[in-house]
């Protein structure tokens, strides 16, 4: 049986989800020589308002490039949660922002709070990098597709001037992981 992963990234427009799966996909696609399919959807009001971008990879050919369950998923708001939570699979990976309440969670998700706007203002001072936080903690704990390709990705895709502050994001990503080797830090079956 083929190979096949879904990531969704979710959260308000301008948040960068775009550009975090664009550079997922080209990771998996061009530096791992995997298949990949990389889509997107947000609302003309753009800014502030729900967005999502959507990445499969696989090891073989891709017949649809959109997600119907997925694998892992990348809640950064609340109203991101609540509305794609419903597609995240059995015993799927749930990375939400630490601020989010996880009321209708299932008990076998897999699922990391990760501080990631604070993150991102503390030790970066950019809120532009909290995707590249994201990938990080993505990259350590999946192996879907490698953090060398990513951070090559990312070197390929990001202007010059902003190379070190996105490797620093990529890089506080995969360290605020391995601080958190137990992933259950909220637990999802519990009652409301």
């Amino acid at each position: 049986m083929a190979f096949r992963y879904s990531v969704r990234f979710s959260g308000a427009g301008a948040h960068g989800l775009i550009q975090a799966a664009r550079i997922l996909a080209e990771a998996a696609a061009i530096y791992d020589d995997k298949i990949a399919a990389e889509s997107c959807s947000y609302g003309p009001e753009a800014r502030g308002s729900a967005s999502r971008a959507e990445v499969i990879v696989s090891d073989a050919a891709i017949d649809y490039p959109r997600a119907e369950t997925i694998d892992l998923l990348v809640a950064l708001t609340q109203d991101a949660f609540d509305r794609y939570g419903k597609d995240l699979k059995p015993a799927g990976t749930l990375l939400v922002d630490a601020e989010i309440e996880i009321s209708n969670g299932k008990p076998d998700w897999r699922v990391f709070l990760v501080p990631f706007a604070e993150l991102a203002a503390q030790e970066c001072g950019n809120a532009q990098v909290v995707p590249m936080i994201a990938l990080g903690f993505l990259a350590a704990i999946t192996d879907v597709v490698s953090r060398s390709s990513i951070r090559q990705a990312i070197l390929a895709r990001i202007p010059k001037e902003s190379e070190s502050a996105y490797l620093r994001a990529f890089d506080l990503g995969l360290n605020a992981a391995v601080s958190q080797a137990a992933p259950a830090v909220q637990d999802s079956a519990a009652p409301e």
